[in-house]
């Protein structure tokens, strides 16, 4: 009788680990599944955002953004870089300096800088018209062409053919502008 009593606590004791071990297994893999999806939501989440000037609501995550985003916020770089007067242009380029990383602000200030001193000189209003807009959502790249026109005081606009590129980053929840350039073409 003792014997068979024995026997019985012991089986029941091993039926009680090898359950409390299976909930701790089973414990482990929804904590693992769980810390994924929480590292999926912080890093992969959609949110809306309208950039500047448009009312068009864009999807972007963490680190990455979609095409339509790209091009509204490069064409809101471009508006605020071209589309000046002599009592505007400081405070666009302003904004404009305050989307690009301040370790590499040194250039481009330098370059509107020196835009900002002929604009004011000269009396130098422009606005550009863009005719083409092509991006690139693997390499966060936008190219721009367009129309920029000039007027000189009070003269007639005089009309160019550009073409631009801006090339943006999207770091930690924040869009860089780490690139805006004009290109050259042979003629």
């Amino acid at each position: 009788m003792e014997h068979r009593a024995r026997l019985s606590t012991h089986r029941v004791l091993a039926i009680g680990f090898t359950c409390m071990g299976v909930f701790l297994l089973l414990s482990l893999v929804t904590n693992i599944i769980q810390g994924t999806n929480n590292h999926r939501l912080q890093n992969e989440q959609k949110v809306a955002v309208t950039p500047m000037l448009f009312d068009a609501p864009f999807a972007v995550s963490q680190n990455q953004s979609d095409a339509s985003y790209l091009q509204q916020l490069a064409l809101s770089f471009i508006a605020l870089r071209l589309n000046v007067t002599p009592e505007t242009v400081e405070a666009s380029h302003a904004v404009l300096l305050a989307f690009v990383k301040p370790a590499a602000q040194n250039e481009l200030k330098v370059t509107l800088a020196e835009d900002a001193k002929r604009i004011k000189a000269n009396n130098v209003n422009s606005a550009f018209y863009q005719t083409s807009v092509k991006v690139f959502p693997a390499s966060n790249r936008v190219d721009i062409r367009g129309e920029l026109k000039t007027w000189i005081g009070n003269s007639q606009p005089y009309t160019e053919l550009k073409h631009y590129v801006l090339e943006l980053k999207r770091e930690d929840g924040i869009t860089w502008l780490s690139r805006f350039g004009e290109v050259e073409h042979e003629k």
